[in-house]
């Protein structure tokens, strides 16, 4: 285990990063990624929640999508009109995104487990090694 210190929308990339991985066959390295993916979680759980969208912004989002799947060539009018009528509502889920943005810039200590590079499955590509660069040695 090792403690890094970095910013949570790192965190977040770096736990997509392991998403991506984790279906790679070894034991040892599923143990490790299953291990920091959690510890990510956990540690990103603030935004999650900070991020959830409120049950009348979802209703209205779900208005947004019909009109789209209904009308695709003239649904922008339509849509424009959707959010005049529900300002306050885009605006209060504006501003939440803006916190949202503004917390992922904090940095966050998170304690992950390091991988060897022994412990890397043989079909992991360049790529997806230089996504995990800061938690292999």
């Amino acid at each position: 285990m090792k403690t890094i210190t970095m910013t949570k929308n790192d965190a977040a990339e770096l736990y997509n990063s392991l998403v991506d991985v984790k279906d790679l066959k070894s034991k040892k390295f599923a143990l490790k990624a299953a291990k920091n993916m959690t510890a990510i979680k956990e540690a990103l759980q603030d935004i999650e929640d900070l991020g959830k969208p409120t049950d009348e912004f979802m209703e209205l989002s779900l208005r947004v999508q019909t009109i789209i799947k209904e009308d695709p060539d003239n649904g922008k009018d339509k849509i424009e009109e959707l959010e005049k009528e529900n300002k306050e509502l885009v605006d209060q889920r504006k501003s939440q995104l803006e916190l949202v943005n503004e917390r992922l810039l904090e940095d966050v200590e998170l304690k992950l487990n390091i991988f060897s590079e022994e412990v890397l499955p043989d079909e992991i590509t360049a790529s997806q090694v230089n996504k995990l660069i800061k938690i292999i040695e």
